[in-house]
């Protein structure tokens, strides 16, 4: 029951908090420190939305994302684009996943092999080091 009564308080947070807090970090960043500074706190949220994202989406993801076998969305402190990179070292990611790869690598090249955390759940068994193949 403590789980529901914390997730209706977080979605009360993110939907009506979060936009209020937001713009104000958006516009007192600006103002005192300049835009370097917001593009590093974007960044910042980005990277949190991400994580929360690779939580809150796991069961979508583990069975739209990746083969049986894979490298496993969820972990709370483990970005999108590190599964990818993990699951596509492993030759994991199914047809879904090697779109979102795909994507990714558009507008970074590498991105997911680049954002492995190895330090979160080191993938099992890698299959190629090549990481030019999409």
């Amino acid at each position: 029951m403590i789980g529901l009564i914390l997730f209706l308080v977080s979605i009360f947070l993110a939907g009506v908090i979060y936009p209020i807090g937001f713009i104000y970090s958006v516009v007192l960043t600006l103002i005192k420190s300049g835009w370097h500074s917001l593009d590093e706190y974007l960044f910042r949220c980005a990277l949190a939305t991400d994580q929360h994202a690779n939580s809150f989406l796991a069961k979508l993801f583990n069975d739209v994302m990746i083969k049986t076998g894979g490298h496993k969305f969820g972990n709370p402190d483990e970005t999108i684009s590190s599964v990818l990179g993990k699951n596509k070292l492993m030759g994991k990611l199914s047809y879904f996943g090697k779109c979102l790869d795909f994507i990714l690598h558009l507008l970074d090249n590498n991105h997911s092999i680049k954002s492995i955390e190895e330090d979160e759940n080191p993938p099992k068994k890698m299959v190629s080091n090549d990481t030019n193949d999409n």
